[in-house]
Protein backbone atom coordinates (compact mmCIF):
# COMPACT_ATOMS: atom_id res chain seq x y z
CA UNK A 1 0.00 0.00 0.00
CA UNK A 2 1.46 3.36 -1.04
CA UNK A 3 2.10 6.14 1.48
CA UNK A 4 -0.38 8.31 -0.40
CA UNK A 5 -3.10 5.66 0.03
CA UNK A 6 -2.34 5.41 3.74
CA UNK A 7 -2.68 9.18 4.08
CA UNK A 8 -5.95 9.21 2.11
CA UNK A 9 -7.43 6.37 4.21
CA UNK A 10 -6.65 8.16 7.46
CA UNK A 11 -7.74 11.58 6.20
CA UNK A 12 -11.07 10.30 4.84
CA UNK A 13 -11.45 8.38 8.10
CA UNK A 14 -10.94 11.55 10.13
CA UNK A 15 -13.54 13.40 8.05
CA UNK A 16 -15.98 10.51 8.50
CA UNK A 17 -15.38 10.55 12.27
CA UNK A 18 -16.06 14.28 12.35
CA UNK A 19 -19.29 13.74 10.39
CA UNK A 20 -20.59 11.06 12.77
CA UNK A 21 -19.62 13.22 15.75
CA UNK A 22 -21.58 16.09 14.20
CA UNK A 23 -24.63 13.81 13.97
CA UNK A 24 -24.12 12.85 17.61
CA UNK A 25 -23.92 16.52 18.58
CA UNK A 26 -27.24 17.20 16.82
CA UNK A 27 -28.77 14.37 18.86
CA UNK A 28 -27.37 15.79 22.11
CA UNK A 29 -28.66 19.31 21.39
CA UNK A 30 -32.11 18.09 20.31
CA UNK A 31 -32.61 15.96 23.42
CA UNK A 32 -31.26 18.71 25.67
CA UNK A 33 -33.87 21.32 24.77
CA UNK A 34 -36.79 19.08 23.77
CA UNK A 35 -37.53 16.50 26.41
CA UNK A 36 -39.23 13.14 26.07
CA UNK A 37 -40.00 11.10 22.97
CA UNK A 38 -40.40 14.15 20.74
CA UNK A 39 -36.85 15.32 21.41
CA UNK A 40 -35.55 11.78 21.02
CA UNK A 41 -37.36 11.40 17.70
CA UNK A 42 -36.01 14.75 16.47
CA UNK A 43 -32.47 13.80 17.51
CA UNK A 44 -32.81 10.43 15.77
CA UNK A 45 -34.00 12.25 12.64
CA UNK A 46 -31.06 14.67 12.64
CA UNK A 47 -28.32 12.17 13.53
CA UNK A 48 -28.38 10.54 10.03
CA UNK A 49 -27.12 13.82 8.53
CA UNK A 50 -23.67 12.64 9.65
CA UNK A 51 -23.86 9.40 7.66
CA UNK A 52 -25.45 11.24 4.73
CA UNK A 53 -22.32 13.44 4.57
CA UNK A 54 -20.11 10.35 4.75
CA UNK A 55 -21.91 8.58 1.91
CA UNK A 56 -22.35 11.65 -0.30
CA UNK A 57 -18.65 12.51 -0.21
CA UNK A 58 -17.46 8.85 -0.18
CA UNK A 59 -15.66 9.19 3.13
CA UNK A 60 -14.23 6.15 4.93
CA UNK A 61 -16.40 5.07 7.86
CA UNK A 62 -15.35 1.82 9.53
CA UNK A 63 -18.90 0.66 10.19
CA UNK A 64 -19.92 1.48 6.63
CA UNK A 65 -17.03 -0.41 5.02
CA UNK A 66 -16.44 -3.45 7.24
CA UNK A 67 -19.37 -5.39 5.78
CA UNK A 68 -17.61 -5.56 2.41
CA UNK A 69 -15.24 -8.23 3.72
CA UNK A 70 -18.22 -10.59 4.14
CA UNK A 71 -19.55 -9.93 0.64
CA UNK A 72 -16.55 -11.18 -1.33
CA UNK A 73 -12.79 -11.39 -1.19
CA UNK A 74 -11.22 -7.92 -1.16
CA UNK A 75 -7.78 -6.68 -2.17
CA UNK A 76 -4.88 -6.73 0.28
CA UNK A 77 -4.92 -2.92 0.26
CA UNK A 78 -8.54 -2.90 1.43
CA UNK A 79 -7.79 -5.06 4.46
CA UNK A 80 -4.91 -2.76 5.37
CA UNK A 81 -7.15 0.30 4.99
CA UNK A 82 -9.74 -1.01 7.50
CA UNK A 83 -7.68 -0.35 10.67
CA UNK A 84 -6.40 2.90 9.15
CA UNK A 85 -9.92 4.24 8.64
CA UNK A 86 -10.86 3.14 12.17
CA UNK A 87 -7.91 5.12 13.51
CA UNK A 88 -9.00 8.10 11.40
CA UNK A 89 -12.60 7.76 12.63
CA UNK A 90 -11.37 7.77 16.22
CA UNK A 91 -9.20 10.87 15.68
CA UNK A 92 -12.12 12.77 14.10
CA UNK A 93 -14.78 11.75 16.62
CA UNK A 94 -12.60 12.20 19.70
CA UNK A 95 -11.18 15.53 18.51
CA UNK A 96 -14.59 17.10 17.92
CA UNK A 97 -15.83 15.59 21.17
CA UNK A 98 -13.14 17.34 23.21
CA UNK A 99 -13.49 20.60 21.30
CA UNK A 100 -17.19 20.62 22.24
CA UNK A 101 -16.31 19.55 25.79
CA UNK A 102 -14.37 22.80 26.29
CA UNK A 103 -17.01 24.89 24.48
CA UNK A 104 -20.05 23.58 26.37
CA UNK A 105 -18.49 22.82 29.77
CA UNK A 106 -20.87 23.56 32.68
CA UNK A 107 -23.94 23.87 30.41
CA UNK A 108 -27.16 21.90 30.01
CA UNK A 109 -25.76 20.43 26.79
CA UNK A 110 -22.80 19.01 28.73
CA UNK A 111 -25.14 17.55 31.37
CA UNK A 112 -27.03 15.79 28.59
CA UNK A 113 -23.82 14.47 27.03
CA UNK A 114 -22.82 13.01 30.40
CA UNK A 115 -26.25 11.42 30.74
CA UNK A 116 -26.01 9.82 27.29
CA UNK A 117 -22.53 8.48 28.08
CA UNK A 118 -23.57 7.09 31.46
CA UNK A 119 -26.33 5.08 29.82
CA UNK A 120 -23.63 3.33 27.79
CA UNK A 121 -21.30 2.78 30.74
CA UNK A 122 -23.64 0.85 33.02
CA UNK A 123 -22.06 -2.60 33.44
CA UNK A 124 -23.44 -4.08 36.65
CA UNK A 125 -23.96 -7.65 35.44
CA UNK A 126 -23.29 -10.03 32.57
CA UNK A 127 -26.63 -9.08 31.02
CA UNK A 128 -25.35 -5.50 30.61
CA UNK A 129 -22.34 -6.71 28.62
CA UNK A 130 -24.56 -8.96 26.52
CA UNK A 131 -27.04 -6.14 25.91
CA UNK A 132 -24.22 -3.85 24.73
CA UNK A 133 -23.01 -6.48 22.27
CA UNK A 134 -26.53 -7.18 20.95
CA UNK A 135 -27.34 -3.48 20.56
CA UNK A 136 -24.03 -2.97 18.76
CA UNK A 137 -24.76 -5.87 16.42
CA UNK A 138 -28.17 -4.44 15.55
CA UNK A 139 -26.52 -1.06 14.95
CA UNK A 140 -24.02 -2.71 12.60
CA UNK A 141 -26.91 -4.25 10.66
CA UNK A 142 -28.71 -0.91 10.38
CA UNK A 143 -25.62 0.99 9.22
CA UNK A 144 -24.76 -1.69 6.66
CA UNK A 145 -28.27 -1.64 5.18
CA UNK A 146 -28.35 2.18 5.23
CA UNK A 147 -25.07 2.48 3.32
CA UNK A 148 -25.97 -0.23 0.80
CA UNK A 149 -29.40 1.28 0.17
CA UNK A 150 -27.87 4.71 -0.41
CA UNK A 151 -25.08 3.46 -2.67
CA UNK A 152 -27.48 1.44 -4.81
CA UNK A 153 -29.79 4.46 -5.19
CA UNK A 154 -27.20 7.23 -4.93
CA UNK A 155 -28.80 10.63 -4.20
CA UNK A 156 -32.19 9.29 -5.29
CA UNK A 157 -35.17 9.85 -2.96
CA UNK A 158 -35.49 6.14 -2.10
CA UNK A 159 -31.79 5.86 -1.23
CA UNK A 160 -31.86 8.96 0.96
CA UNK A 161 -35.08 7.84 2.67
CA UNK A 162 -33.71 4.37 3.47
CA UNK A 163 -30.47 5.81 4.82
CA UNK A 164 -32.37 8.13 7.15
CA UNK A 165 -34.83 5.36 8.07
CA UNK A 166 -32.24 2.77 9.12
CA UNK A 167 -30.14 5.30 11.05
CA UNK A 168 -33.24 6.79 12.71
CA UNK A 169 -34.13 3.24 13.74
CA UNK A 170 -30.82 2.50 15.44
CA UNK A 171 -30.59 5.88 17.19
CA UNK A 172 -34.18 5.92 18.45
CA UNK A 173 -33.94 2.29 19.60
CA UNK A 174 -30.74 3.04 21.52
CA UNK A 175 -28.43 0.73 19.55
CA UNK A 176 -24.71 1.45 19.99
CA UNK A 177 -22.34 2.76 17.32
CA UNK A 178 -18.63 2.53 18.11
CA UNK A 179 -17.62 5.82 16.46
CA UNK A 180 -20.56 7.75 17.92
CA UNK A 181 -19.67 6.40 21.37
CA UNK A 182 -16.09 7.66 20.96
CA UNK A 183 -17.61 11.09 20.44
CA UNK A 184 -20.03 10.81 23.39
CA UNK A 185 -17.27 9.67 25.80
CA UNK A 186 -15.02 12.51 24.64
CA UNK A 187 -17.57 15.31 24.82
CA UNK A 188 -18.56 14.20 28.32
CA UNK A 189 -14.93 13.41 29.27
CA UNK A 190 -16.14 10.01 30.46
CA UNK A 191 -13.23 7.82 29.39
CA UNK A 192 -12.61 4.89 31.75
CA UNK A 193 -11.96 1.16 31.68
CA UNK A 194 -15.70 0.70 31.15
CA UNK A 195 -15.61 3.01 28.14
CA UNK A 196 -12.85 0.86 26.63
CA UNK A 197 -14.87 -2.30 27.33
CA UNK A 198 -17.91 -0.69 25.72
CA UNK A 199 -15.91 0.21 22.60
CA UNK A 200 -14.44 -3.29 22.25
CA UNK A 201 -17.93 -4.80 22.47
CA UNK A 202 -19.28 -2.14 20.10
CA UNK A 203 -16.61 -2.70 17.47
CA UNK A 204 -17.11 -6.48 17.58
CA UNK A 205 -20.89 -6.09 17.48
CA UNK A 206 -20.78 -3.54 14.67
CA UNK A 207 -18.64 -5.97 12.65
CA UNK A 208 -20.69 -9.11 13.24
CA UNK A 209 -23.97 -7.25 12.76
CA UNK A 210 -23.16 -6.76 9.09
CA UNK A 211 -23.21 -10.52 8.41
CA UNK A 212 -27.02 -10.95 8.50
CA UNK A 213 -27.25 -7.82 6.35
CA UNK A 214 -24.99 -9.38 3.73
CA UNK A 215 -27.04 -12.58 3.79
CA UNK A 216 -30.34 -10.69 3.55
CA UNK A 217 -29.19 -8.70 0.52
CA UNK A 218 -27.85 -11.81 -1.21
CA UNK A 219 -31.19 -13.53 -0.66
CA UNK A 220 -33.08 -10.45 -1.85
CA UNK A 221 -30.98 -10.07 -4.97
CA UNK A 222 -31.24 -13.79 -5.74
CA UNK A 223 -35.05 -13.72 -5.52
CA UNK A 224 -35.22 -10.64 -7.76
CA UNK A 225 -33.15 -12.01 -10.64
Amino acid sequence: MKIKDVFVSILKGILAGLSIAFGGFLFIVSTTYIKGDIGKALGATLFPIGLFIVCTFSLFLFTGKIGLIFEEKQSKEFYISIPLMLIGNAIGAISLGYILFFIFKDTDIMDRAIEVSNLRLKFDSFSDYLACFIKSSLCGLCVYLAVKAFNQNRLKPVGIFLLFFFIFLFVYAGFEHSIANMYYFSMSNSWSIYAIIDLVLCILGNILGTIPGVLLLKLFNKNNK
